[in-house]
């Protein structure tokens, strides 16, 4: 449970960092507000996307293959962690900000629209 607040906490912290920001930027409209938490939300969804893939062992096989054509020379081999290890589990973090981001950017542009 600890787990998922602070990536909601996060989210709803940046939610608010960024009304105050637009608030004091000048005129507060719908539409600026779903653009800043989009741009805001994007890195997020981008970097948790990478984190989902790489965990897939999608490029693992292509990682052991580049490993292996490199390390010929040497007579030591050499350990590697695999990519599915390194975003294992750490892409929920990132896509539960990205979604409560782009969630009030999705809403924000609807209320613009009417």
């Amino acid at each position: 449970m600890k787990n998922k607040l602070f990536p909601i906490g996060i989210g709803g912290g940046l939610l608010v960092i960024i009304l105050v920001y637009s608030f004091i930027r000048g005129p507060l409209t719908f539409l600026t507000l779903s653009n800043r938490f989009f741009l805001v939300g994007l890195p997020f969804l981008i970097i948790g996307i990478l984190f989902w893939i790489f965990s897939s062992g999608f490029f693992d096989h292509f990682q052991h293959s580049m490993h292996q054509a490199f390390s010929r020379k040497q007579k030591k081999k050499s350990e590697f962690q695999s990519l599915s290890q390194v975003g294992q589990g750490r892409y929920s973090f990132w896509l539960i900000i990205a979604a409560i981001l782009i969630a009030a950017s999705i809403i924000c542009a609807l209320i613009s629209m009417s």
